[in-house]
């Protein structure tokens, strides 16, 4: 889904598509806002839907590795390959010389009120899916009169909680079958 697709769905959902250009809106109060709400309902969901992304290292025996330097990096999943330690949640170090593949996942790029309508989002389809309601609830939660914005802050919550994390379910395979 494109960012542009994404602003279309929200603009539609609360009514305040521009007549003929369904990805922009009059309301200048919406539009200033509305890139950096999108931004924080994002990096909200890839808490719950995590994006995974993966690096290969060359590193050094005894080398100190600074996991902030991972692009987005939110939270380390593993280093196969090498064996390491933890220093503390940003800080690890290698064991010995090599060549690590450092799997983590990272926080989505950050959108703000230069990035491109044509930017494609990096967030699952399913978060992507629930995305709309937590947006339109904060652009519409100082709107007491007809409480739109609790209405989709409720159906986004509901959502949030049926996010499956898993990416893949793991399987096994017998051969040979097997002596009960």
């Amino acid at each position: 889904m494109t960012l542009k697709e994404l602003k279309k769905k929200v603009l539609t959902l609360i009514e305040e598509s521009k007549s003929g250009v369904l990805s922009e809106t009059d309301d200048p109060d919406i539009k200033a806002k509305l890139p950096f709400v999108i931004n924080e309902i994002l990096f909200e969901l890839a808490r719950y839907k995590k994006i995974p992304a993966y690096k290969e290292e060359e590193v050094t025996k005894n080398q100190i590795y600074d996991l902030s330097k991972l692009n987005n990096f939110y939270q380390l999943k593993n280093i196969k390959n090498i064996q390491y330690e933890d220093i503390n949640e940003l800080n690890i170090q290698f064991m010995e010389a090599g060549k690590a593949l450092i799997t983590y996942y990272k926080y989505p790029t950050i959108i703000d009120e230069t990035t491109s309508d044509d930017f494609k989002l990096e967030l699952s389809l399913d978060a992507l899916e629930i995305a709309p309601l937590g947006i339109a609830a904060d652009l519409l939660k100082a709107d007491v009169s007809n409480q739109y914005g609790q209405i989709y802050s409720n159906r986004y919550r509901e959502l949030i909680q049926t996010l499956d994390s898993r990416y893949a379910t793991g399987s096994v395979e017998i051969t040979g079958g097997i002596n009960i």
